[in-house]
């Protein structure tokens, strides 16, 4: 299936919204989903079949969320709306994106193009950062190339959560994968490393590292002693490389930021000191069932911690039951096939990350825009895994 015959079935009246949502221009994004939400209710026929479980416990916490969320504003009523639709119908839209005649292969340029260009804006603003500054910089927060305003290094890192995923498809070696896309591939993953670098995050090297260690763990068992022999070369080879031409030393320029924080970090045992935050939330869950607010409570750092404190037991629940719900849609679809390699890492892989930056981010009150996008890629995993029952 051709690119253009694709976008065709699936409609440029969603596909342009779509692109410029995840694009964020000017952080207007929310208009261009708002735009798509609309697209999608005008021809609302095409969505009724898409309904399922996890969509109803998926609204159900979006509107309670919100429904909170209006009794106590703090940033502007419109996210009223924002958190009472988004990630119903951004999970219905993954379903639409996904349709007859579309092999493993499509699904994964899908899964890498959103990742990529939900990461395109960060990207490009660190890019012109670094060629600005170089990496000997004090101050970890980056100008957007949009408007000049400066993004906090956590939440500029957090769109680049996927690239730190794309070294999967170096490590399939029963497929043969495209040179131009592993070049393509290969680019990004490099700009996106040395972003990170640049912005000091922690967090970002570890889904890097995560998602290569799963990635083997996962494929290693299931492929050839032949493609194995030739994965286990080209860890040698990568390797050399590094140790070669890359200098693995605290004081080297592009480690600058990150190797600051490294050295004047105590607490990384603690993730940062959040498991004590983590552990005074549980206890404020049997505590305070309606939530917990106030001028000295702190953020939880953790997407179902962050939701109970702010909006009561009734959406953690809710948004528990659909978490759940999706990594059993997901180690679901990753049996049905599993000789498809590349697409059962993919969507593994993919959902470990976003489960990782959960664990430790406040999520609906900083990150919302990519809990859109894990909705959507839900969406995606579930409806491939419904078309191939």
């Amino acid at each position: 299936m051709k690119m253009w015959n694709y976008l065709q079935k699936i409609g440029l009246i969603y596909i342009i919204p779509f692109v410029l949502y995840l694009i964020n221009p000017y952080s207007m994004g929310f208009l261009f989903g708002y735009l798509l939400i609309l697209s999608l209710l005008l021809n609302g026929k095409k969505l009724i079949h898409y309904l399922d479980r996890d969509f109803v416990f998926l609204s159900l916490f979006a509107i309670t969320y919100a429904l909170f969320y209006a009794m106590n504003q703090k940033s502007g009523i419109q996210l009223i709306f924002i958190y009472a639709l988004f990630p119903g119908f951004f999970y219905l839209f993954g379903k639409y994106l996904v349709i007859d005649g579309m092999t493993t292969g499509h699904l994964v340029f899908l899964f890498f193009t959103i990742g990529f260009l939900f990461s395109l804006s960060p990207l490009i603003s660190v890019v012109i950062n670094l060629r600005e500054g170089g990496f000997v910089q004090l101050n970890r927060e980056v100008p957007l190339f949009w408007d000049g305003k400066e993004t906090k290094a956590t939440l500029m890192s957090a769109y680049l959560t996927f690239n730190m995923c794309l070294p999967i498809i170096y490590l399939i070696k029963e497929r043969k994968i495209p040179w131009l896309m592993q070049s393509i591939v290969g680019v990004i993953f490099i700009i996106s490393l040395l972003s990170v670098f640049r912005l000091g995050s922690r967090t970002q090297l570890v889904i890097c590292f995560l998602s290569i260690v799963l990635s083997l763990l996962f494929i290693i068992p299931k492929q050839t002693v032949k493609a194995n022999t030739k994965l286990f070369l080209f860890l040698l080879f990568i390797t050399a490389l590094i140790l070669k031409f890359v200098p693995l030393n605290l004081n080297a320029d592009y480690f600058s930021v990150l190797g600051s924080r490294l050295q004047e970090s105590g607490n990384i045992s603690s993730a940062g000191g959040r498991s004590a935050l983590w552990l005074q939330g549980l206890e404020n869950l049997f505590t305070h069932p309606l939530g917990w607010q106030g001028p000295n409570v702190r953020y939880a750092h953790n997407l179902w911690l962050d939701v109970a404190r702010y909006a009561g037991i009734i959406p953690f629940g809710l948004l528990l039951i659909f978490t759940l719900g999706s990594l059993r849609n997901t180690l679901k679809a990753v049996r049905k096939a599993p000789k498809e390699l590349l697409l059962n890492t993919t969507m593994l892989i993919f959902t470990m990350a976003s489960m990782l930056i959960f664990f430790v981010e406040p999520v609906m009150e900083g990150l919302f825009f990519l809990f859109t996008v894990y909705c959507l890629f839900q969406g995606i995993i579930n409806n491939y895994l419904k078309k191939n029952n």
